[in-house]
C-alpha cells in the first residue's frame, strides 16, 4: 500500500469510528440519563442507533460514489474499508462487487431525516448536531477526493450533500436549541405517562442514588461559567439533604417549596440546569424519577374555550415524579391581562403546584423583567415560589471555552490566531448585547458557520491531509452579526488581552499568539494556561507575562 493510501485509509477508518462512537455513546447517554424520553423505551434503542450510524456511512458514500456515475479502483479500496467497518468482513473481487450493490440498493431505501432523526427529536442530544455535520462531510471528502481528483459532479453533489443535511439536521420550524414539547408533544407526553404508570419497576438502591447523584453535580461543574448558579443548585441541594436528614432522625422539618424561577436571556443554560435539578431530585428521593417535562405557552393553553384546563392537568400528570419546565413562562399572563385562556392555565398550574407538591417540581423560565411581573401579577405564585435563580450573560471569554469545547467534541484544532479573532467578535456582540443577546445560542451558531466556511475552503482542494481537514483557521472563523470586515477592523483597534494570574491574582497582559499555550507570570512565576483571555482597555494598568 502507498504512502497515500495508508494515509487515505487512517483517515478513513477514523471517520468511521467516531460515526460509530457518537452513536453509540447517544445511546448509552439516552439510555443512562433519559430514559423516559426514549419514544418506544430502552429495549433496543442501543441497536437502533447502530442501524442508523450504518445506514448514514453508507448513504454518504453511494451519495458522492454515484456523482459521476463510474465506481473507480479507489472508491472500491474505500468500500472495502466501510464493509470491513460495518459487518467485519474482509471482501475483494466479485463478493466486493455483490456486497457493494447492496450497498446502493440499501441507500436508495434511506434517508436522511431518519438517519439522524434522535439527534433533532431528543434535545439532550442537540450539542451532537455539529458532530454528525462534521462526520458526513468528511466521509463525503474523503470518498469524493479517494482518487486524487474531484470531478465536477462531484463537487456539486458535496454542495446538495451539505444542504440536505443542513435540513435533516435543522428542520423548518425546528429550534436548533429548544426542545419541540408544546403543541407538537402529545405522543412525547403519552410515553412518559405509559412508561410512569408502570409500577413494576424496582426502587433505586442507596448506591444507584448515590451514583445518579455524583453524575449530576459532575455535569454540573462541568459546565462553563454559571458560577452564582452553580452555588445555588448546590446550596438548594444541601438544604434537601439536611432536611431529608432530619426528617430520617424524626426531628422537625422546614417546609420544603420544589418550585423554582429562573430568569435569565436565552442561550444561557436554564433549561440544562432544569435537567440536572431533575436528576439531583431523583437521586435524592425528593421526586419519584426526576424526569423533566419541557414546555411552553402552546403545551398548556388549548386553542377553545374550556379545553385549557384539561391541557394544562394532563401535561401536569405527565410531569409528577419529576420536574414540568416551562419556558417563556410570562407568555401565559398579558400585559392587559385579558388572556382568559392564559389565566385558566396559571389557576390550573397553581392548584396543582398545590396539590401536589411532594410530587411534582414546576419550573417557571423567562427574562428577568417579565418573570418579576409574572409574579407580581398573582398571589398564588409567589407564594408558592420561595426559589429563583438568576443566570447572568455569558463572558466572551466563557463563549470562548464552549466554542472549543465544541471543537474539541467534534474534532477541530483552534490555533491562537482563530481564538484572537474569534474573542474579539464575541466580546464587540457582549458589548453591545441587548435583552435578545445569543449566549451559547450564539456560540453555536458561530462554531457552525465556521465549520461551514472550513468545509467551502477545502472544496476544492485535491489532497486533503488530517490537519486541512480539522484546523480552524483565522479565514475559516464567522460571528454572526459581524462580517469579516468587521472582524478585521477589530483586530486592528488597539486592545490588550489580560488574564487573571492563579498565584498571585494580579492581571497579566498576554499577546494573542499566546492564546491557547501555558504562560508564566513574570510576577510570581505561576505557569498556567492561557485559553481565552479579556479584552481591557489599553488606560489600564496591567503586568506582563512571558511564554513557557
Amino acid at each position: 500500500m502507498s504512502d497515500d493510501h495508508a494515509r487515505l485509509d487512517g483517515m478513513l477508518r477514523r471517520v468511521l469510528r467516531d460515526c460509530s462512537r457518537l452513536y453509540q455513546s447517544s445511546a448509552k447517554s439516552m439510555i443512562k440519563r433519559y430514559p423516559t424520553m426514549i419514544e418506544g423505551g430502552v429495549d433496543g434503542f442501543a441497536e437502533l442507533m447502530d442501524d442508523l450510524h450504518r445506514g448514514l456511512l453508507i448513504k454518504v458514500y453511494v451519495t458522492i460514489v454515484r456523482a459521476d456515475e463510474r465506481w473507480t479502483g479507489p472508491e472500491k479500496r474505500v468500500a472495502s474499508t466501510m464493509i470491513e467497518h460495518l459487518w467485519g468482513e474482509n471482501l475483494h473481487g466479485t463478493d466486493l462487487r455483490e456486497a457493494a450493490t447492496g450497498l446502493f440498493q440499501q441507500s436508495d431505501q434511506l434517508s436522511w431525516t431518519s438517519l439522524v432523526a434522535p439527534f433533532v427529536r431528543y434535545e439532550p442530544l442537540a450539542n451532537n448536531k455539529a458532530h454528525v455535520d462534521t462526520i458526513v462531510m468528511r466521509l463525503a471528502n474523503l470518498v469524493a477526493k479517494c482518487d486524487g481528483q474531484m470531478m465536477p459532479n462531484e463537487a456539486i453533489a458535496l454542495q446538495n450533500l451539505q444542504r440536505e443535511i443542513d435540513l435533516a439536521l435543522h428542520p423548518p420550524k425546528t429550534p436548533l436549541l429548544t426542545p419541540n414539547y408544546g403543541s407538537h408533544a402529545n405522543a412525547q407526553q403519552q410515553q412518559y405517562e405509559s412508561e410512569f404508570e408502570d409500577d413494576d419497576q424496582p426502587p433505586m438502591t442507596e448506591e444507584e442514588r448515590q451514583r445518579r447523584l455524583d453524575t449530576a453535580m459532575a455535569e454540573l461543574d462541568e459546565l462553563v461559567g454559571l458560577q452564582s448558579v452553580k452555588d445555588r443548585v448546590r446550596s438548594y441541594a444541601n438544604f434537601l439533604r439536611l432536611q431529608q436528614t432530619r426528617r430520617d432522625k424524626g426531628l422537625a422539618t422546614m417546609p420544603i417549596s420544589l418550585h423554582m424561577t429562573f430568569v435569565g436571556n436565552p442561550g444561557t443554560g436554564k433549561t440544562t440546569v432544569a435537567r440536572i435539578v431533575g436528576q439531583i431530585l431523583g437521586a435524592m428521593g425528593t421526586l419519584e424519577n426526576g424526569h423533566v417535562v419541557e414546555t411552553d405557552r402552546s403545551g398548556l393553553v388549548a386553542e377553545y374555550a374550556g379545553q385549557t384546563a384539561t391541557k394544562t392537568n394532563k401535561l401536569c400528570d405527565s410531569a409528577l415524579g419529576g420536574v414540568l419546565f416551562i419556558d417563556e413562562a410570562y407568555s401565559l399572563v398579558d400585559a392587559s391581562g385579558d388572556d382568559s385562556y392564559g389565566r385558566e392555565a396559571v389557576q390550573t398550574l397553581l392548584k396543582r403546584m398545590e396539590d401536589d407538591r411532594d410530587s411534582l417540581a414546576v419550573i417557571l423560565a423567562g427574562y428577568c423583567d417579565e418573570m418579576d411581573h409574572l409574579i407580581r401579577s398573582n398571589p398564588g405564585l409567589s407564594s408558592r415560589i420561595n426559589t429563583t435563580i438568576d443566570f447572568d450573560d455569558y463572558q466572551p471569554s466563557d463563549m470562548g471555552l464552549i466554542f472549543e469545547k465544541m471543537c474539541q467534541a467534534n474534532q477541530y484544532d483552534l490555533p491562537a490566531d482563530a481564538r484572537h479573532r474569534l474573542l474579539l467578535g464575541l466580546d464587540r456582540l457582549y458589548h453591545e448585547r441587548d435583552r435578545h443577546f445569543g449566549n451559547g445560542r450564539l456560540v453555536r451558531n458561530a462554531f457552525e458557520d465556521s465549520v461551514r466556511k472550513l468545509a467551502d475552503r477545502v472544496a476544492s482542494v485535491t489532497v486533503l491531509s488530517e490537519d486541512l481537514l480539522t484546523t480552524l483557521t483565522v479565514d475559516d472563523i464567522s460571528v454572526p452579526g459581524l462580517s469579516p470586515r468587521q472582524l478585521d477592523r477589530l483586530a486592528k483597534e488597539t486592545h490588550r488581552l489580560v488574564i487573571c494570574c492563579g498565584g498571585c491574582q494580579r492581571k497579566i497582559r498576554v499577546q494573542p499568539e499566546t492564546l491557547g499555550r501555558r504562560v508564566r507570570c513574570t510576577q510570581c512565576s505561576h505557569v498556567q494556561l492561557a485559553a481565552w483571555a479579556n479584552i481591557d482597555r489599553p488606560s489600564e494598568k496591567q503586568s506582563d507575562s512571558a511564554i513557557v
